[in-house]
């Protein structure tokens, strides 16, 4: 049985390529999205569609140190000082840096809450880099992904969100792409199954 025929790009199905949806992000701060091993085939993950926009980002999967092995060397050999987008106590916050600062990695990582903490733990590397958070964290809009906790953003988002804290690269392809791959999912989702996605009044 063959499999349906898969848009090189997007890497979704042809009759639901985003590609159209996609205009570039000029962005100055290189994006480096760390995606666990569950989400390379997820349908609704935003990390492939991020890249797709971003005129400096790569992905990078995997889930123990090793895996990361050529990630590690490229910012031991970079010029600009690197930062992992996670909260925490001992973390700057975007407006403390502001949209004019010097151009910086910023990291990504790419799963859920529980799959996200177990790469951190994984990877002590990850845990000595300074650490970028927002003051107050922007409302999610990830309406087709369940979240347990109430400031989870998706990939997207939070690249979108922390770009334009410490960019000047107009943000918003990023957005309707979002918006074209919430719509794609909608559409092809049974109504007993949008029910369990409806915001809570």
């Amino acid at each position: 049985m063959s499999k349906r025929p898969t848009c090189p790009r997007c890497q979704r199905p042809q009759k639901v390529c985003l590609c159209a949806a996609t205009a570039p992000v000029h962005n100055r701060h290189p994006i480096h999205i760390l995606q666990h091993p569950s989400e390379v085939n997820a349908a609704k993950g935003t990390a492939t569609l991020s890249l797709l926009c971003l005129d400096q980002g790569q992905l990078w999967p995997g889930e123990h140190p090793e895996d990361f092995a050529r990630l590690r060397q490229r910012l031991a050999d970079s010029d600009r000082p690197s930062y992992l987008l996670y909260p925490g106590d001992d973390a700057t916050t975007m407006e403390t840096l502001g949209r004019d600062s010097a151009p910086l990695n910023l990291l990504v990582l790419d799963g859920t809450w529980k799959k996200v903490y177990r790469l951190l733990q994984l990877n002590p590397w990850l845990q000595a880099l300074p650490k970028l958070s927002f003051a107050e964290v922007p409302a999610g809009d990830y309406q087709i992904r369940k979240a347990r906790r109430p400031d989870s953003l998706s990939t997207l988002e939070a690249i979108a969100h922390g770009l334009n804290g410490i960019d000047r690269c107009d943000t918003g392809p990023l957005f309707t792409a979002f918006d074209a791959l919430k719509a794609s999912q909608l559409a092809h989702m049974p109504d007993d199954v949008k029910h369990r996605y409806q915001k809570k009044n």
